[in-house]
């Protein structure tokens, strides 16, 4: 199998952070949706646009800042600007994207799991088994993503459940698979 090239340890503490944050604020995320199953407002819309600004903008100062140019960082400058203008959309026509919230953050997990297919890729160099349950994860975001784009919006108590459990499987999964990239490219360092 073709091992990928080590990333340095800066870059990868670097994105266990903002993984970590990341994860938190889909938690978040995930919690008020499921709360607010029923009442999905323009206030929802607000928080989204916000939390996806916060996760957006700091993508886009992490591919400027980077030395390292590879996968993980075009991935980020190419996610940093979707997620961004999401973000700015539903902050300024709040009550257009109230009606697709669900497919919105479909759309964002839908970009994180291809992203977390590169992830797991090298996860999967480092330590197979672990890997594969990484890919597992990876195509599971997909598929999810994929199903509640598809679906329709009549049943939108549903896809809203849906959709805020999708966003914390989202950020537990990129959380583990950072913590796991990292652990395992420090054991192949002998950190």
């Amino acid at each position: 199998m073709n091992v990928p090239e080590l990333i340095t340890d800066a870059y990868l503490k670097r994105w266990k952070k903002n993984s970590l944050f990341s994860a938190l604020l889909w938690a978040v995320m995930g919690i008020i949706l499921m709360i607010s199953q029923d009442r999905v407002g323009i206030y929802t819309c607000y928080i989204l646009g916000i939390i996806l600004l916060i996760q957006g903008i700091p993508h886009l100062f992490l591919f400027i800042a980077e030395d390292e140019k590879h996968i993980f960082s075009i991935s980020s400058l190419i996610n940093g600007i979707l997620i961004s203008f999401i973000g700015i959309w539903a902050l300024t026509l709040p009550e257009k994207a109230m009606l697709q919230i669900p497919n919105m953050i479909a759309f964002v997990t839908l970009l994180h799991g291809f992203k977390d297919l590169e992830l797991s890729k090298r996860i999967r160099a480092l330590d197979h088994q672990t890997g594969l349950f990484a890919f597992l994860i990876s195509i599971f975001t997909i598929l999810c993503s994929a199903v509640i784009l598809i679906l329709p919006l009549d049943e939108t108590k549903i896809v809203v459940i849906a959709s805020g459990i999708l966003l914390m499987i989202d950020g537990i999964g990129d959380f583990w698979m950072w913590c796991i990239l990292t652990d395992r490219s420090n054991e192949q360092r002998g950190i």
